[in-house]
């Protein structure tokens, strides 16, 4: 038995220690080696080498140590040769076993292999979690308590090989699939260089290299292999790590079949789809990745890689200009795309109606309204436009966020909105307002069901692991800046309730799920729905997008999942339908939202409730 530890670093390439392996031969074949450069936002730049295989010779492959020294600097992979062909990679975080004559993976701790959130906080799971830092994570219940993952490459054609004297080489986009999580940390190739997403909570590798995207769009064409390979990573990475949240048409057929066989199968389109994700032409493959979106669009996924072009579209009038050619001669593709966007229903008049009509009803715009015994905290997302507020506050070196210098920011409008109804004497009821919210921050919410209802946690399940889990998380309740005993102390007396609507998306739809699992009173209609937080992800060839992810399924504490919505407990209905101003001058016919803004009346049917 031999064995390679492999001493992690982001900078020159890691140190390594080998023992020959005297009973297994190299796998894979011929290649040759580059040494590219690796940037990240954690560690200085540095560089890596990756192998070429003859066979592939533009797909990108990548030792596991390797890897791990990108995503997780200063960390220790142990690479043991425990039989023919066969590994034990222990990455100090859990174990896996690989095959590389089978081409298999195994592991009975997936999330703590592919762990990389303890870059947020030291011994943190791989859950999900956005870094605002008055949240934090505290533990974990899984049911099972554990669960074997297998991973099958060689059903896709995917070979993992090795190299004879103890390393284990993956294509590096697989390796990046199997490690994305839910803070974004992703990490891509695109060509040139490697660029890894180790600290931002940002989908896009364009914030870690400016220039990553352009190296992708400058090329108007590749080769037949990679195009092959993509595709057949593509299937990989879509049939494991996508969530299957439930909305999209297709959802139990893409979970039985697998997207090939959905494709050719089942789809109309599907067919034109494969065949132009499988083209050498790049703009023929940047519309059959738009196509995907007939299969998954759900709100929270898009295939639509096009999306590397930035807002400044003007560099690539010429490949825009082809795009719109193929769009308009594939039109079975584009009609498939906007049949699965339909999959949202009509949000959008939705969204045009709630906003028109609040205001009219409340009378300003403002975030706190207060009738009578009745006050009302309005926002229309769970963002974090003070972070670096919040940040500066709890390193010290800087004042408490507040409403006159925060407006924006969600937590701040929360906190001025509960503090002024608690002072004030004759205000004993409190509603949330989240008819017009299409979601946002995870952290934001923990932190104000923990003030609602003196508890912040997260239930969801994982397909990938069959397992259920259960997240705690403490809050600074209080504000202060520490995490303490005082923070038990925090109590509001008020009834509280929040107003939903099908607008209420993602995190607006946790939200109220939480909270009626609280025996807080929903108002409204049922909301709408989204059930899985997002991942980032890339292609063999280098291309972001993002996915409903299958880490993180959202559910109800009886593990019933929330992908068709929260019902209301105090149901108000929206007929007859109104017409109001639509986009240029023209008029829609939309939901009647005016009886979800009497505020006198909703008052009184909440505190009936509290009684």
């Amino acid at each position: 038995m031999a064995a390679m530890a492999i001493l992690a670093s982001c900078g020159p390439k890691a140190v390594t220690s080998v023992r020959p392996v005297s009973d297994d031969q190299p796998d894979g074949g011929a290649y040759s080696e580059r040494t590219v450069p690796v940037v990240t936002k954690v560690a200085p730049d540095g560089e890596v080498t990756l192998r070429f295989y003859n066979d592939l010779p533009d797909v990108a492959y990548i030792s596991a140590a390797d890897f791990q020294s990108i995503v997780l600097p200063g960390s220790t992979m142990v690479v043991t040769h425990t039989g023919v062909g066969e590994y034990t990679l222990d990455n100090a975080g859990a174990k896996a076993v690989v095959n590389v004559n089978k081409d298999v993976f195994v592991s009975s701790d997936f999330d703590s292999f592919t762990n990389m959130m303890g870059l947020l906080q030291p011994g943190m799971a791989n859950v999900y979690y956005d870094g605002l830092p008055f949240v934090r994570y505290k533990s974990i219940k899984y049911t099972p308590s554990t669960a074997t993952v297998t991973l099958d490459f060689a059903k896709y054609g995917i070979d993992i090989r090795s190299d004879g004297k103890g390393a284990v080489y993956f294509p590096f986009a697989t390796l990046a699939d199997m490690y994305s999580d839910l803070f974004y940390h992703h990490a891509g190739f695109n060509g040139e260089k490697v660029v890894a997403n180790t600290s931002v909570n940002e989908i896009s590798l364009a914030r870690i290299d400016p220039e990553y995207n352009t190296v992708l769009l400058s090329k108007k064409t590749r080769s037949a292999s990679m195009a092959e390979f993509a595709y057949k990573e593509l299937c990989f990475a879509m049939d494991h790590f996508y969530g299957y949240p439930g909305r999209v048409a297709l959802n139990e057929t893409l979970k039985a079949k697998g997207m090939d066989r959905t494709l050719e199968e089942d789809l109309a389109a599907g067919k034109t789809i494969k065949k132009l994700l499988k083209s050498t032409d790049m703009a023929e493959y940047l519309v059959g990745m738009t196509g995907l979106n007939a299969l998954y669009y759900d709100g929270h996924t898009s295939m639509d890689i096009s999306s590397a072009m930035g807002r400044d579209r003007s560099k690539y009038e010429s490949l825009i200009s082809e795009i719109r050619r193929l769009q308009e001669t594939n039109k079975d593709v584009m009609d498939a795309v906007a049949a699965g966007r339909g999959t949202m229903g009509g949000r959008y008049q939705d969204v045009m109606a709630v906003r028109q009509q609040r205001p009219e009803c409340y009378g300003t715009q403002d975030t706190y309204i207060k009738r009578g015994n009745t006050a009302v905290c309005v926002f229309n997302s769970f963002n974090t436009r003070a972070e670096n507020a919040w940040n500066a506050y709890y390193d010290g070196k800087g004042p408490k966020p507040n409403i006159d210098d925060n407006k924006g920011d969600s937590m701040v409008i929360f906190l001025d909105a509960l503090n002024k109804a608690e002072a004030d004497p004759e205000v004993e009821n409190f509603i949330v307002d989240i008819t017009s919210n299409g979601g946002g921050s995870a952290d934001i919410v923990m932190a104000m069901t923990s003030l609602i209802m003196n508890k912040s946690y997260l239930s969801y399940d994982n397909p990938l692991t069959g397992q259920r889990s259960i997240v705690e998380y403490e809050v600074d309740r209080n504000f202060d800046g520490v995490f303490d005993e005082k923070d038990k102390d925090v109590k509001y007396n008020l009834n509280f309730a929040v107003l939903s609507s099908d607008v209420s998306f993602s995190c607006g739809n946790l939200f109220p799920s939480m909270l009626k699992d609280a025996g807080i009173p929903v108002v409204g209609e049922i909301s709408g729905g989204g059930s899985c937080a997002i991942q980032a992800m890339c292609t063999a060839d280098g291309f972001c997008f993002q996915i409903s992810s299958f880490r993180s399924r959202l559910n109800t504490l009886d593990g019933t999942n929330i992908d068709g919505g929260v019902a209301p407990t105090i149901p108000i209905a929206t007929e007859p339908r109104v017409e109001i101003e639509g986009p240029n001058n023209t008029k829609m016919t939309v939901k009647d939202y005016k009886a979800f803004y009497d505020i006198e009346k909703i008052g009184k049917l909440v505190k009936e409730k509290a009684k």
